[in-house]
Order: C-alpha cells, then sequence, then structure tokens
C-alpha cells in the first residue's frame, strides 16, 4: 500500500472500485458466452461464486486501506501537518465508499441468476 499521506490516495479507492466494475462485468458477458450455466440453476453458480469471491477480495483490500488511512489520521506520533492530515482523512473515505459501492454491487450476485 502506499503511504497513507501520498496524494494518490484521494483517487485509488474509486479507481480500484472502477477497474473492478469494469472487469467484473466483463467477465460476466464472457463467461456467458463461452459457459452459460442453466437458468433453472438460480444464481448459485460457478459465475456468481467467482464473482463473490473477487467482490469480497476487493471489498477487504478497500476497507483494509481505509483503515490504515484512518488510523494515520490519527497517529500520535506524528506531528500535526493540516495537508498530511487532510489527505489520509480524505483518502480513508474515498477508500470507504469504494468498498461500500464495491460491496453493494457486488452481493446483488447473491439474488440474480448471471445469464439472464
Amino acid at each position: 500500500m502506499l503511504s497513507p499521506y501520498h496524494p494518490l490516495q484521494l483517487a485509488l479507492g474509486l479507481a480500484v472500485w472502477i477497474t473492478w466494475f469494469a472487469l467484473m462485468y466483463g467477465a460476466l458477458v464472457i463467461a456467458c458466452e463461452v459457459a452459460p450455466p442453466p437458468i433453472a440453476q438460480g444464481s448459485f453458480t460457478w459465475i456468481n461464486i467467482a464473482l463473490l469471491f473477487t467482490t469480497l477480495a476487493i471489498t477487504g483490500l478497500l476497507f483494509y486501506w481505509a483503515y490504515q488511512c484512518w488510523r494515520a489520521m490519527h497517529a500520535t506520533n506524528k506531528p500535526k501537518n493540516p495537508s498530511r492530515t487532510f489527505i489520509a482523512k480524505l483518502g480513508a473515505r474515498v477508500n470507504l465508499a469504494g468498498a461500500i459501492a464495491t460491496l453493494s454491487l457486488g452481493l446483488i450476485v447473491l439474488l440474480l441468476p448471471p445469464c439472464l
């Protein structure tokens, strides 16, 4: 992980989220073209399980980054620098927003069959 004070933290969470979003739906389209599961199987298919594990991994990573930024924001042994505190605080919020967006979109695979 980058330093919690690195300016890239201001966009990292949302960049990871949009990359996950594009790859998830791209992989879904390809999997449905190559080996579509029967619709009668419902939402518990190999495609949905793979998408769910990917979602949980990316969500965990984003929550971890948000936690690291939050810890850096509240670090007591570091001198208080307003710009460093701002980057850590906003980085925590951006990573948290990316984690919530990933989780909320990714949990749809528990409800819907993959290839409608």
